[in-house]
C-alpha cells in the first residue's frame, strides 16, 4: 500500500517482479494447505465412509463442532437413508442418543442408548451399529410373537 501511495498508477505497481513473486508464493502455500485439508478429510471419510455423501463444506461444519453433537442433525439425512434426526436425552447438552426419526415422523427407540463422545466418526459408527442391532431386535421380536398356526 505504501508503494501504491508513492506510485498511484496501478499498472506500474502491479508490474513489479516482487509482487508477482509474492502472489506465486502465496498460491503455492494455498495449494499446500488445500492438499493438506483434502488429505485430512479423506482420513475422516475412510474412518466413516458415509461421510463420502457430504460435501467438503458440510464435513468441515461437522468436524468443527465436535463438542456439539447436535450440530450433526442437519446432515444425518445425507449420511443415513430415511433418518432425519436422532433423539437425544432430555437433559440439556445430553450426549445420550436414544433413537432415530424417519422423514415420515416415525420414531424407533434404540435397543440401548449410544453416547456421542469422542471423535464424531466414532460415535456415528456406533449409531450405525445400533441401528442394525435395533432393527434386528425388532424383527426378532416380531417373528417370536407371530403365531405359528397362522402360516
Amino acid at each position: 500500500m505504501k508503494r501504491t501511495e508513492k506510485t498511484p498508477l496501478v499498472l506500474d505497481v502491479c508490474a513489479s517482479d516482487a509482487l508477482l513473486g509474492k502472489f506465486v508464493n502465496n498460491n503455492k502455500q494455498l495449494e499446500d494447505i488445500q492438499k493438506g485439508l483434502e488429505d485430512y478429510l479423506e482420513t475422516k471419510r475412510n474412518a466413516f465412509p458415509r461421510f463420502y455423501f457430504l460435501s467438503n463444506d458440510e464435513l468441515l461444519e461437522i468436524l468443527s463442532q465436535t463438542r456439539n453433537a447436535q450440530a450433526v442433525q442437519p446432515h444425518l439425512r445425507k449420511c443415513f437413508d430415511s433418518v432425519t434426526k436422532v433423539e437425544f436425552g432430555a437433559a440439556k447438552g445430553s450426549d445420550e442418543i436414544l433413537g432415530m426419526w424417519s422423514p415420515e415422523r416415525e420414531y424407533v427407540p434404540f435397543s440401548s442408548p449410544v453416547h456421542a463422545r469422542g471423535p464424531v466418526e466414532g460415535w456415528l459408527t456406533h449409531i450405525e451399529t445400533m441401528m442394525r442391532k435395533t432393527l434386528f431386535d425388532i424383527t426378532k421380536k416380531s417373528l417370536e410373537s407371530y403365531p405359528e398356526d397362522a402360516l
